[in-house]
């Protein structure tokens, strides 16, 4: 089975989650990655929430749910909270740029 390299950290994640362009699947996909990490390599997964940009405070109380499968789910959501908040930051620097530089008539 073919694998894709999350977050470019040499953890392979099982391609079958990314055929198809869904959320659902993405969450799946990064619960289980993470819940390895919580499990395995914590100082890893504080890296990468660092490295992301995923509010300290958000993470921690991700982190107060009682079982590593609650917490792995409550970091996937904030994972994808953040990056969808990336995505629209930059769509608006996108349209305010593309303003600025429209020719005066």
């Amino acid at each position: 089975m073919d694998s894709i390299n999350l977050f470019n950290t040499g953890d392979k994640i099982p391609s079958k989650y990314f055929e198809l362009p869904d959320q659902h699947r993405l969450r799946e996909a990064l619960t289980v990655f993470i819940a390895d990490l919580l499990a395995h390599d914590f100082s890893k997964l504080c890296h990468l929430m660092y490295r992301y940009d995923v509010p300290e405070q958000a993470f921690h109380q991700a982190l107060a749910s009682e079982s590593i499968d609650e917490q792995a789910s409550c970091i996937a959501d904030l994972v994808i909270a953040r990056e969808m908040q990336k995505v629209a930051t930059r769509a608006a620097y996108r349209q305010h740029k593309a303003k600025q530089n429209k020719p005066i008539e």
